[in-house]
């Protein structure tokens, strides 16, 4: 598993002299649920930059996280006080990511081969001529190739709802893959719907999307491209704040629609009365709210027969493989599996699932 870098406390500027300020924060490096810390070393680097223009640095510090730690406080100083003139970011990112540049170039790549074990943050603005501390939000950025570069908030709090995770970051980084054509097996059926010339919009829906990510790294990737982002109303305030700021692709667009897996699909959810893809994203850790999960996909699949519906999952227990068996009852047909890994501590791969699925033919 990844770990991610949050904020328990951000960032904010005090004063420490009449002529000086510091910069203070309290940081954690831990899994996507928030379950564990990280249990190696790890030097980070903080960087302070100006809003306003976030390529320029001006401060860095080098920290070191101790394995068996749950924070580490941060403070930058004594700085001067003309630094409470404009609102400034922090940046903590692990010194082999991109802390050695002061270019959001150097962010990782979506890719299994390229995302490192550690995943930096940038803090909200902060400081100014109020004094302000940061919201309570982190911003991940990751180049979704080499021309296309992705920023997603997510909250710094306890809600799973509103973090990334990290089957999300692997449903990203597949259909990048798939897209592109440079991965060695993708799903026929996937890659032929993504990769086809369309005359009208491909018609995607996201369940469960939390943050975004999936949904809007796909309408970054491709044109013609309408995708509807749903999940319960509490993630609605920051998934509108990453739609607001993502970057479709040549007439593609991004939708938020609030959607109750156990409630009637609403008579106005869609535009169009065809779905050609349904994105899942680890939301099969709670076995409770899988025959939801299943109803909701399979009264999709009824009103889209040919929709495809691509599951990312990482097995956290066995409770999850009921899953499995509801999609075969309900008719939804695995149509093609595939693996990608991602880092762990100590130099170990974390394995996440990538199914395809299709409604089963009849005999």
């Amino acid at each position: 598993m990844v770990y991610y870098i949050r904020f328990l406390k951000t960032p904010r500027l005090q004063k420490q002299k009449p002529s000086s300020v510091s910069a203070s924060a309290l940081i954690c490096i831990t899994t996507d649920l928030g379950d564990a810390f990280l249990a190696q070393d790890v030097d980070l680097m903080v960087t302070l930059r100006p809003a306003a223009h976030d390529q320029n640095i001006l401060c860095q510090e080098l920290l070191q996280w101790h394995g068996g730690k749950r924070e580490i406080p941060v403070s930058l100083g004594p700085l001067p006080v003309t630094f409470t003139q404009v609102p400034l970011l922090m940046e903590v990112a692990a010194r082999n990511s991109n802390s050695n540049s002061n270019s959001t170039s150097s962010d990782p790549l979506l890719d299994q081969h390229s995302i490192p074990l550690v995943i930096s943050c940038w803090s909200a603005p902060f400081g100014g001529p109020q004094m302000l501390a940061a919201d309570k939000l982190v911003e991940r950025r990751f180049r979704v190739n080499e021309s296309v570069e992705l920023g997603i908030w997510e909250e710094t709090g306890n809600s799973i709802a509103r973090h990334i995770w990290d089957a999300a970051l692997a449903s990203a980084m597949y259909l990048q893959q798939v897209i592109a054509a440079n991965q060695g097996s993708p799903s026929p059926a996937l890659q032929k719907l993504l990769q086809a010339e369309r005359g009208s919009s491909l018609h995607v829906i996201e369940l469960g999307s939390g943050c975004g990510i999936v949904g809007i790294a796909l309408a970054m990737l491709l044109s013609n491209c309408s995708v509807l982002l749903t999940d319960l109303p509490e993630v609605e305030e920051i998934i509108t704040k990453n739609v607001a700021v993502a970057r479709p692709a040549h007439a593609s667009e991004i939708r938020y629609r609030p959607l109750e897996w156990e409630e009637e699909l609403p008579d106005n959810l869609f535009d169009t009365p065809n779905i050609d893809l349904i994105l899942v994203s680890d939301c099969t850790y709670n076995a409770d709210s899988l025959p939801a999960l299943v109803s909701v996909l399979g009264r999709l699949v009824q009103l889209s027969p040919g929709a495809l519906i691509l599951v990312a999952l990482k097995r956290r227990h066995e409770s999850e493989n009921i899953f499995f068996d509801l999609m075969e009852s309900a008719g939804l047909h695995d149509l093609h599996l595939h693996n990608i890994e991602l880092p762990s501590q100590h130099e170990q791969r974390d394995e996440i699932e990538l199914h395809c699925y299709g409604k089963r033919a009849r005999q």
